[in-house]
Order: structure tokens, then C-alpha cells, then sequence
């Protein structure tokens, strides 16, 4: 029912939640969050070893935790995490595979999130956040034909997403479209919602200004990022 006029706001969302939702719909996660929802996974888990869910939210989260970091200390965790999702998750487990291929992809383990990443697109072909999955595991291979059409079925399944304009300047870089990427990145930052996915889109952005050799544009958007997200390392 709707809200009356004397009743309290919802509470917001806490740290662990604020993570999960990041990592579930493909966006970057605060450092400080993901610590929390690993915590928040790992407690859980050691009451409800079978929850298969859970399993495959703790390795996205290392995966992305990693990624953030540049520390593959946490990668044999995200694995046997995400393999844990499989055995005891629905049989249909897309979000496991995902992980599984983001892990490889990571891992600069092309061949092997390519099949990962195909096979999360099969058991779920509206996820968007499967194909995106897939265009990381087509750069990494050469193969530009694949990049083009996963690129072509996240953007149909997700228009307008920030994080998908993120991806598109991504490929576009790639391609030298470097007008094109720089446009992609700005609106992408602009329309981020969270600091830390906005600090993320700042630093790309900041390194397709010093690959075109604009220094002092590049070191504002290294900088912004930094006052948006002190842990955007990857800025530092």
C-alpha cells in the first residue's frame, strides 16, 4: 500500500546489499562493499552450506573484489566458490557460469570463458550480464565478428545502461573509434548512480585521454575519480 504521510522512509540499503546489487547487474562495486558482502556470504554460508545462490554471489564477489585490486589471491576461493554454486545450485545456473567466466577472463584464460560465458548465455539468453561476459572473453581471442554481436545483444537487452555505454567505449577503443569511446565513457560516467561505478567510468576515461596523448585531461579524470572513489586504484 502506498506510504501515508506520517510514515517513516524505508531504510536504506546496507553494504553487503549495496555490493550484491553491483554485482549482480554488472556494475563496479565499492571496495568497502564487496568486504562486506563477503563477510555477509561467508557467515551464511557456514549455517546453509547448500545454498547454491549464495555460493555464486561470494565468487562474483571475489572475482570483482580481485579485479578491483589487481590481487589474484582470492581467485582458487572464487573457483571452488563458483564450482560449489554448480554442484548444489538449480540445475539452470547462469550466474555461476558467469562468474566462472569473468573468473577466466581474469585469469587471461580466453578459451576457457569463452565456453563458460557460452554456456551461461545458453541456459539464460535474456541475461544481458552473460553476453557482456562474452565480449571480454571475444577481445581476449581476436575473434572481432564475436565482440560485434555480443556487443549488438547487450545493448538491445540493456539500452541506455550506463554500464553498457562502459563496455561500448571499451570496444570502440578497441577498434581506434576513439571519438566514439571518448563520447561513450562521458555519458557513462554521467549517468552513473553509485560513486564507485562513476569513478570507474572516470578512469577509463581518463585512460583513453592519455592514449590520445592529452596528459592534463587525463589527469583530471584520474583525479575526479579519485575524489569520487578514494579506492579506485586503477586511477591512482
Amino acid at each position: 500500500l502506498p506510504r501515508g504521510a506520517g510514515d517513516a522512509p524505508p531504510p536504506a540499503p546496507g553494504p553487503a546489499a549495496l555490493a550484491r546489487g553491483a554485482v549482480t547487474t554488472g556494475v563496479p562495486a565499492a571496495l568497502p562493499d564487496l568486504a562486506a558482502l563477503i563477510g555477509d556470504r561467508e557467515t551464511h554460508l557456514r549455517a546453509h552450506p547448500l545454498d547454491g545462490a549464495s555460493w555464486a554471489v561470494l565468487g562474483a564477489a571475489y572475482v570483482e573484489q580481485g579485479r578491483r585490486t589487481a590481487d589474484g589471491a582470492n581467485w582458487p576461493k572464487a573457483e571452488k566458490a563458483l564450482r560449489t554454486s554448480l554442484r548444489t545450485g538449480p540445475k539452470r545456473n547462469p550466474q555461476a557460469l558467469e562468474g566462472l567466466a569473468a573468473l577466466a577472463v581474469a585469469r587471461r584464460d580466453f578459451p576457457a570463458a569463452k565456453k563458460w560465458g557460452e554456456s551461461a548465455v545458453k541456459a539464460a539468453p535474456k541475461r544481458w550480464t552473460a553476453h557482456a561476459v562474452l565480449i571480454g572473453a571475444y577481445t581476449g581471442l581476436g575473434d572481432d565478428k564475436g565482440v560485434g554481436r555480443a556487443l549488438d545483444k547487450v545493448m538491445e537487452l540493456r539500452p541506455g545502461s550506463a554500464a553498457v555505454g562502459a563496455l561500448a567505449a571499451a570496444v570502440y577503443r578497441d577498434r581506434g573509434w576513439r571519438e566514439d569511446a571518448a563520447a561513450r565513457i562521458s555519458d557513462a560516467a554521467a549517468a552513473a548512480g553509485a560513486p564507485a561505478e562513476r569513478a570507474a567510468y572516470l578512469e577509463q576515461a581518463g585512460r583513453l585521454a592519455f592514449e590520445r596523448g592529452e596528459r592534463e585531461e587525463a589527469l583530471r579524470f584520474f583525479q575526479e575519480a579519485l575524489r569520487t572513489d578514494p579506492d579506485q586504484r586503477a586511477a591512482q
